[in-house]
C-alpha cells in the first residue's frame, strides 16, 4: 500500500454564489462542498492534481465552535478526510461568512 502525504498551505478561501436564506451553517451541504472544493484547488496548486481522481474527500465530525448572530457568521472545526488506499485525516477549522451586499458567502479554511 502506498502512503500519501499532502502538505497544503494553511489558508484558502473561496466564494459561493446563491445563498439567499442567510449564511449556511458549518454542516450544511453547500459549506462542506466548498471545503472539499478548496482542498482540491490546493492540491492542484501544489502540483498534486493526479491525487484528486484517486481520493474521496469527506468533512466529518463537524462542530460549530462559534456563531456570531450580529453578522450571521460561523466558526467551525472538523476532521477533513482524504480516503484512498489509506485514509489521512486532518484537523481543520473554517469560517463561513456572508457578504454585505450580495447573495454570496465566503468559506475560509485553516489547516489544509
Amino acid at each position: 500500500m502506498k502512503r500519501f502525504t499532502v502538505l497544503l498551505p494553511v489558508l484558502a478561501t473561496l466564494a459561493f454564489v446563491g445563498c439567499s436564506n442567510g449564511t449556511p451553517k458549518c454542516a450544511d451541504t453547500e459549506t462542506k462542498d466548498l471545503v472539499v472544493e478548496i482542498a482540491k484547488d490546493e492540491l492542484k496548486e501544489a502540483g498534486m492534481e493526479e491525487l484528486i481522481s484517486r481520493l474521496n474527500f469527506e468533512v466529518d465530525a463537524i462542530r460549530t465552535t462559534k456563531h456570531n448572530k450580529d453578522v450571521d457568521s460561523y466558526e467551525c472545526a472538523a476532521d477533513f478526510k482524504m480516503i484512498g488506499e489509506q485514509t489521512e485525516t486532518l484537523s481543520i477549522t473554517y469560517t463561513v461568512e456572508s457578504t454585505d451586499d450580495t447573495d454570496e458567502f465566503y468559506v475560509t479554511v485553516y489547516g489544509l
